[in-house]
């Protein structure tokens, strides 16, 4: 159980610095492009910063998936009828058929991605609102007046 837990939490740790880098990415990019879509219309300025939000998050997630299906081929984690990276993707997305376990003794490595998971999937969804109120900000500042 122990050497679960340690590795579980070191693909986790790795994950987490992954998405950490990707979310400094993705403010960087969204204050470029809100300084670059000033003239927009509202619904053109929120529609370019949040699908720039949503597909960087989208791509992190499926390689965060990845690096637990990697995890997985190299410690020899088999689970029947199914392969390595559909099965990190249905424990990493907490979807939990319940169907499937982890063979070999690595029955908690799919709680374990559960939990990872869900906390980078709550992780993104403070990105998204966090994006979205910068852009209101951003948004509903008074007009510049011309003289």
């Amino acid at each position: 159980m122990l050497n679960q837990l340690l590795a579980g939490g070191l693909v986790s740790f790795i994950n987490f610095g992954i998405h950490a880098v990707m979310t400094g990415l993705i403010v960087v990019v969204t204050r470029h492009i809100a300084g670059r879509t000033d003239d927009l219309h509202v619904f053109m300025r929120l529609t370019a910063l949040l699908m720039v939000t949503v597909i960087v998050l989208m791509a992190t997630h499926v390689a965060e998936i990845a690096l637990w299906a990697g995890f997985m081929t190299l410690a020899g984690i088999t689970a029947p009828n199914i392969g390595v990276f559909e099965f990190a993707f249905e424990n990493y997305v907490a979807l939990g058929y319940g169907d499937v376990v982890a063979g070999g003794g690595w029955r908690l490595i799919g709680p374990i991605m559960a939990l990872n998971g869900l906390l980078l999937i709550g992780w993104s969804v403070a990105i998204i609102f966090e994006v979205m109120k910068m852009a209101n900000v951003q948004i509903g500042r008074p007009e510049k007046r011309s003289r």
